[in-house]
């Protein structure tokens, strides 16, 4: 019972990790006389790529944390199917 019951846990953690992962706001980019502007969500400019690189990380960050807590759901769900004794 107790697997059963951290499979769960896991699997919404997972679910809401990738969910949030969803909403990150990722900055456009546009080129423009040799340089490289980020749109940021409330319409203001910022020169370079970092704020879009940094919304990347956020996404890879959430992602991955998602994605370990979808292996330990299922690894809790393999262990409740094993024969007991």
């Amino acid at each position: 019972m107790l697997w059963s019951i951290l499979s769960v846990v896991f699997a919404l953690a997972a679910a809401i990790l990738w969910g949030w992962s969803a909403f990150v706001y990722v900055p456009i980019l546009k080129s423009g006389y040799g340089s490289l502007v980020s749109i940021l969500q409330d319409g203001s400019q910022e020169v370079g790529e970092a704020p879009f690189y940094a919304a990347l990380r956020k996404i890879s960050r959430l992602n991955a944390g998602a994605a370990a807590f979808a292996c330990l759901s299922a690894a809790a769900q393999a262990v409740t199917l094993l024969p007991h004794k």
